[in-house]
Order: structure tokens, then sequence, then C-alpha cells
């Protein structure tokens, strides 16, 4: 059993829990990625369109929903340019897999979640998922994962970024962690184990933060839990940060 075929069978039943506690007909899968949770979901019998910005993974998305006989829907559209495309319209917007921390600014995090709010119909669910930024910044934890294929080792890590607010040559002044650079070390087995890195800069978004937003943009019953099984969210030890948010 390949690696994706195990993600779908292991996830299959949260979801299950989830279509049958919400009555879900419709999903729209934000940032779908290579579209797992697409598939998933249309195997489940929802009716889902997954957008992603990268046509490169729509394109992986719509070879993956084939070869697993899904119906799932994809299109390459960004997810802040979904204001006069979908209002009303779905039951469940999924934004999984950290997703929202790659928008760099408070506007296009606002944007994007007033875009989620709008597409659902009174009484749709949202669920976003991100890391648990509460942990990964108080501890400054540099290694995300470490994943090893017959031919490449794939590590992720970070870099703390400091922001300095203030007046340093005054010694009054603040240093956060307002960005982190991204990084994805990709060493070549094959190849004398040659590399390469891949760095991306994402804004991190503490759970405190994200459930007040979430509330700013007109979303009622925000709860964060630690995964998709409503596990009991611990800012210290949680990996993730899963927000469930209803439009009332």
């Amino acid at each position: 059993m390949t690696e994706i075929s195990k993600r779908i069978e292991s996830e299959t039943k949260v979801f299950e829990k989830i279509i049958f506690e919400k009555n879900i007909k419709k999903c729209l899968d934000a940032g779908c990625g290579i579209g797992l949770h697409s598939i998933i979901l249309s195997k489940l019998g929802v009716d889902v369109v997954g957008i992603d910005l990268s046509k490169g993974m729509i394109l992986k998305a719509q070879e993956l929903s084939e070869k697993f006989n899904s119906k799932a829907k994809f299109e390459t559209l960004d997810f802040l340019q979904t204001k006069d495309k979908f209002k009303d319209e779905f039951d469940l917007v999924i934004c999984l897999g950290n997703t929202l921390p790659h928008l760099l600014n408070e506007r296009d995090l606002l944007l994007a979640l007033r875009n989620f709010h709008n597409a659902l119909k009174k009484g749709g669910l949202l669920i976003v998922q991100i890391l648990n930024y509460d942990k990964i910044i108080q501890n400054e934890e540099r290694i995300i994962n470490i994943r090893e294929t017959k031919d490449k080792i794939f590590i992720r890590f970070y870099d703390f970024e400091p922001t300095i607010i203030g007046s340093p040559s005054l010694k009054v002044f603040e240093i956060r962690r307002d960005f982190l650079k991204f990084n994805v070390l990709i060493i070549n087995k094959l190849e004398n184990y040659s590399h390469k890195i891949i760095t991306t800069r994402i804004k991190p978004i503490k759970s405190e933060e994200l459930c007040r937003k979430l509330s700013l943009v007109g979303f009622k019953d925000v709860e964060i839990f630690g995964n998709l099984m409503k596990d009991p969210f611990e800012a210290k030890s949680s990996k993730n940060i899963v927000a469930f948010a209803n439009k009332i």
C-alpha cells in the first residue's frame, strides 16, 4: 500500500464522523494541494471542489483523483479571489496542511477568512489546520520532520527571523518572531548526496490570534483542538492547531 493510500484509509473515518454530524453535502477544499482530502470526501459521497494556486498541484490532484476513482473537481484558483465566485454555496470549507501561514500580512489573512465565511451556507462549518506555532515559537523548534525515500532524504526545518520593535540604542525594544523561513533540504542519495534547499517565508499564526480573527470576520462557536479527532489542544505539546468554526 502506498503512503497516499495509507493516509486515505486512516483519515476516512475522521471525515465520516464530520459528514454524519453536520450532514455535509458539498465542500470547498481551499489550498487543496495534491487533493488528498478532496478525494477522501468525494469517495464518501460529498460534492467537492478543490482549489489551489499552483497549477502543478492541481494537475497532480486530477491525476490522483482519477487513480482513486474520485469525482472531486479541481480548479487552479487563489482563495483570496473567491469572493464573487462562491457565495452561500458550501456546507463545509476546509483549509488544511498549514496553508494559512503562507499569507504574509494581516489583510490577506482576514480576506481569506472572509472568503471562507462568504462561501459557506448558513449553518456551514469551517475547519482550519495549521502547525502549533505557540509551541514552535516558544521552544524555537527548528526541525519539523525528516523523511527518507529510496532515492532522497527530505529535511524540513525553520530559520527564525527576528523582528525588532522599538529602539535598541535606547535599550527599549522587543524582539518578536513575526516571520519564519520554512526550508526543505533535499539530499539526493543517488548523486553522491548532492543537495538543494528550497526556502519559503511564512507568517506563523498562534492559537489566540486564529480564534480572534475567525470571530472578527463573523464566525461563531469557534473551538480549538489538537487534531481533526477533536482531542484537546495543548499549547505546549500539540503538533497542530485545528479550528472548527460555524457560520450562523
